[in-house]
């Protein structure tokens, strides 16, 4: 007997058409109701690092949510790509940071201090409702919060469209599970 269910390949291709499908306006919206959620559903302490991501490919934008935590007197990163197969490594963030292009060809710090986050806010292609997460096949986030979460507690976030939810992704061994997944329309833990 096979197992008929998708493969990660297929449902990454998949979930990634599926947000490069969402309306410019609707994932303004959608920024803007995961920044609501973020600051209603999220204590973040004094004296905590908080990493988000360059967004790209329709990616949630989180910029508005790291844009806000630097109002507040946080401080914020980005991750800076150190290699294939390596955790990723984290760069002071402010607007003012000068950018580069990794290799990969996401923009990141060009240089600067390097932190290591207590909050991550985690891209995906896909999610399930019990914070599984699909990523882009590379395994940067699984290495990176595995590595964090080794050295101390982590929260590790999740932002997306509600339209990236599926029922139950296959799930690795060594795949990291996010503590908590913010959705224009839902909160998942």
């Amino acid at each position: 007997m096979t197992d008929q269910r998708p493969s990660k390949s297929a449902l990454r291709l998949t979930f990634l058409e599926r947000r490069l499908q969402i309306p410019p306006e609707a994932r303004q919206r959608a920024a803007r109701a995961v920044f609501e959620a973020f600051f209603s559903h999220v204590q973040v302490p004094a004296g905590v690092v908080v990493s988000g991501y360059a967004p790209m490919r329709g990616e949630l934008d989180d910029l508005p949510v790291l844009r806000e935590l630097l109002q507040r007197g946080h401080t914020c990163a980005l991750p800076h790509v150190a290699g294939k197969g390596l955790p990723l490594e984290f760069r002071a963030w402010t607007e003012l940071t000068p950018m580069t292009t990794s290799p990969f060809n996401i923009a990141e710090p060009a240089a600067g201090e390097g932190l290591e986050p207590d909050i991550l806010l985690v891209p995906l292609a896909a999610f399930d409702t019990k914070c599984h997460r699909l990523g882009y096949g590379a395994g940067f986030y699984d290495r990176t919060i595995a590595r964090l979460r080794g050295m101390k507690p982590v929260l590790a976030i999740g932002l997306a469209y509600e339209e990236q939810g599926y029922d139950a992704l296959p799930v690795e061994e060594y795949d990291a599970k996010l503590d908590m997944v913010i959705t224009d329309r839902n909160i998942y833990k």
